[in-house]
């Protein structure tokens, strides 16, 4: 299967929802990714409303094969003022994390692959840019005191409407970690734009969730524009 080379580019890219939780609650939240002076790259997401806030961001070197590895990983929540706080070391030399959970902290053996919660999805865009034929990617993805295995496959191409516009994008499943037949989100990246995320639908929907959609961005300076 022939591979393709890539090259990280920086983004930002704003994205909204809403839930119903006996009222509608809009939410806004922004992505980006930046790549500091000692050459690591800082993909950084972040949500906040009125009683809410989630961050979460991840500190990435590239592998020889140049693709996103992570050194360093951070989750905080508060809802409500009560917060919590998680940090992933990764430990390539001896392959091993060292996770803090609130008081809690721990070390684990993991593979080669392993990813974060938020890294594995910068992964992923790039392994479809490298891989332009595969079909199916799985990831070892550290999730507190677990891995999982996150599957996905690609079910496809499509032109979708957008706030930009109408962009070329890539179909694809994301599958239930314990269940490789069950969908928990389809999502559509843009083609034309290293694979950025346009739309997530939740498959298996929560408090009446709408699907994710970006309404503006920008990859290595130049707006997201559709035709």
């Amino acid at each position: 299967m022939q591979t393709h080379a890539v090259t990280l580019k920086p983004f930002e890219a704003t994205y909204k929802t809403s839930y119903e939780k006996g009222f509608k609650l809009n939410v806004e939240a922004q992505r980006t990714l930046k790549k500091n002076s000692d050459g690591q790259w800082v993909l950084d997401f972040h949500a906040k409303n009125w009683f809410a806030e989630v961050q979460q961001t991840s500190i990435l070197t590239l592998t020889p094969d140049n693709l996103p590895q992570p050194l360093f990983y951070r989750y905080y929540r508060s809802i409500f003022g009560q917060s919590e706080e998680e940090k992933i070391t990764f430990n390539w030399e001896k392959n091993e994390t060292s996770t803090t959970l609130n008081n809690k902290s721990w070390e684990m053996l993991v593979s080669n692959e392993a990813q974060d919660l938020l890294s594995f999805q910068l992964t992923l865009r790039y392994d479809l840019l490298k891989n332009p034929e595969q079909k199916l990617f799985s990831y070892p993805v550290i999730d507190q005191d677990k891995i999982k295995i996150l599957n996905f496959r690609v079910v496809g191409e499509e032109v979708i409407q957008t706030p930009m516009g109408r962009l070329n994008a890539i179909k694809i499943e994301s599958m239930h970690h314990s269940d490789v037949e069950a969908v928990n989100h389809l999502i559509w990246a843009a083609k034309d734009w290293d694979n950025l995320v346009l739309r997530i639908d939740p498959v298996r929907r929560k408090h009446k969730q709408e699907p994710v959609i970006l309404i503006k961005g920008s990859l290595n300076g130049t707006s997201i524009r559709g035709f």
